[in-house]
């Protein structure tokens, strides 16, 4: 069947689709409908949303790429339209790749990047927070929130913090400069060591992300203090269910994050696909 994509017509159709495949394939996907109308693709059934595809430009060569397809219209050519579409738009402005994002649990969406004949790259965790320090004893840490004039130091912090070079830096932090994240500079004595960011959602949920301490000042603690913190700052603006990702592989991370209260939560895997 060839199928029409669209402009998603409703956000809140993203999100229904979003409850009804979680709930059939016993996943925990969350596609950023707050984002709805940035760079994403819709197929519509009559008036029910059954297929959504995102692109994230985190790159200028290579895209991320979030897909959601209705049970029912599944093998039914409702991908393959949303992608080719996705693929067509993606290369005329230069990109040459497409990362796709698959829930860990998801049979469904590895049997798609193995039919695609994409390359694994990496896992991560999603961690969830359990039990947090709320009373925190003074320490010399402290947390300040961001100005728009802080903006050179955040880039040359995360891209000391992540080892990637300040231009994909810039990049990448271009398209997550947005109203409903909050950015917090760790500093000592007021020097600065680190940066600490969340993405708000919904009334009480916040999700921590581009978080890195400066290359001079690791193996020092901070990152540690920063992330209590950041913590303790978060339950104070309402949000007390928080998350973040962590790449399997960072150990030093992991046990930071757990000894800070945070569980694992299930998790994510990254595959290449060249255009």
């Amino acid at each position: 069947m060839n199928y029409t994509v669209e402009e998603v017509r409703q956000p809140e159709d993203v999100r229904t689709l979003e409850e009804t495949v979680n709930t059939f394939d016993g996943i925990d996907v969350k596609v950023g409908h707050e984002a709805v109308g940035q760079n994403d693709y819709a197929v519509y059934a009559d008036d029910l949303l059954v297929g959504y595809l995102m692109l994230f430009p985190y790159l200028e060569n290579e895209y991320e790429v979030n897909a959601l397809v209705h049970p029912d219209y599944r093998k039914q050519g409702v991908f393959k339209a949303l992608l080719e579409t996705a693929k067509r738009d993606a290369k005329a402005n230069g990109c040459e790749a497409f990362t796709f994002v698959i829930d860990r649990k998801s049979k469904s969406g590895k049997a798609v990047v193995d039919h695609l004949g994409a390359a694994y790259r990496f896992s991560e965790y999603n961690l969830v927070l359990k039990k947090a320090e709320l009373f925190l004893k003074p320490n010399e840490v402290s947390l300040r929130e961001a100005t728009d004039a802080d903006r050179p130091l955040i880039i040359e912090t995360l891209s000391e913090a992540f080892g990637d070079p300040v231009d994909v830096t810039e990049n990448i932090y271009s398209q997550i400069d947005t109203t409903d994240r909050v950015t917090y500079i760790g500093e000592v004595e007021g020097r600065p060591v680190g940066v600490i960011r969340a993405l708000l959602s919904g009334d009480d949920a916040g999700s921590i992300h581009a978080f890195g301490v400066r290359a001079s000042e690791q193996g020092k603690g901070y990152g540690s203090k920063m992330l209590k913190q950041m913590v303790q700052q978060l339950f104070r603006m309402g949000r007390t269910k928080l998350e973040l990702d962590v790449e399997t592989e960072n150990k030093a991370a992991l046990e930071i994050y757990k000894r800070a209260g945070f569980a694992e939560n299930g998790g994510y895997e990254f595959y290449l696909l060249e255009l």
